[in-house]
């Protein structure tokens, strides 16, 4: 090979690649949606979670027939978008979930309720699809002998997710991951190969759409224990310690919370305190 003579031919000249997309969406509309969705649900997107928004939010243009984004964030803000809104938030909100996350926090759960008496009552704030209210409910059941004196209050903000977690159907794949002993007694396999859930859990459960940020909660119970896991993250400092401002007086004297396994309560020592892994109780009051 002569010297200076290039190993490899040139390449042809390529016209540029075009990854236009199919709406214009601007860094002004990312930031107007950034501060649309913490205004209404307490989310602080991440400012890299541009590309995320517009992949979640592109079906909504186009279904409403809008130019850009700029015009459906104009939508969005009049009076005309009201029932907008839930399309909006629902498409923002993530819900991954599975039976008995965090499996570490349920013998706790049980510990807790298992010589209590009188009628015993678990919020679930972020109920998603359902697999944790009914692990909550499993858990319950198991651990007072199938006491009839148990609720659950299980809340969100996505409307369809809680639609799923009602109607208690779920993939064999899912279930499959439940231990069989419990798998039998709590679940029905279905013609289709899907299971549902048995009425003994779904009776015990009442869902409604809970927006967290909000200030009047339709809530008048104390609770044995709350669980709020892995939402806490999506919310600011402040943010956070509003809800968890809000959460104490629900709480019994002895009452537990529960969050997330990367969230901790640090900025909130004045309204809880640590009990063990995730784990909270009340501080003096």
């Amino acid at each position: 090979m002569s010297a200076g003579k290039p190993l490899f031919p040139p390449l042809p000249n390529l016209p540029p690649m075009n990854f236009a997309r199919e709406f214009e969406f601007t860094e002004q509309d990312f930031e107007r949606i950034r501060n649309f969705i913490h205004r209404k649900a307490g989310i602080a997107l991440n400012p890299t979670k541009k590309d995320m928004v517009y992949g979640r939010l592109v079906r909504r243009v186009r279904e409403l027939k809008l130019a850009n984004f700029a015009a459906y964030v104009n939508f969005l803000e009049s009076p005309a978008g009201r029932d907008e809104l839930e399309a909006f938030v629902n498409a923002l909100t993530t819900n991954l979930t599975f039976f008995f996350r965090e499996e570490h926090h349920f013998p706790l759960l049980a510990d807790h309720v298992k010589n209590l008496s009188g009628e015993i009552n678990v919020w679930c704030a972020a109920a998603s699809t359902g697999e944790e209210p009914y692990s909550i409910a499993i858990t319950l059941l198991e651990a007072t002998g199938g006491r009839s004196n148990i609720q659950v209050f299980a809340s969100d903000l996505d409307t369809h997710v809680l639609k799923v977690a009602a109607d208690g159907y779920y993939a064999a794949d899912k279930v499959n991951k439940v231990p069989a002993a419990l798998q039998q007694k709590y679940f029905e396999k279905q013609a289709d190969g899907r299971y549902r859930v048995k009425p003994v859990l779904r009776n015990m459960i009442t869902f409604r759409q809970i927006n967290l940020v909000e200030n009047n909660w339709p809530i008048r119970n104390k609770f044995d224990a709350i669980f709020c896991r892995n939402v806490m993250i999506y919310f600011d400092r402040d943010t956070q310690y509003a809800v968890l401002k809000k959460f104490h007086p629900l709480l019994k004297q002895n009452g537990l919370l529960f969050v997330g396994h990367s969230e901790n309560l640090y900025h909130a020592t004045d309204l809880f305190k640590l009990r063990g892994k995730t784990v909270y109780e009340l501080a003096a009051r």
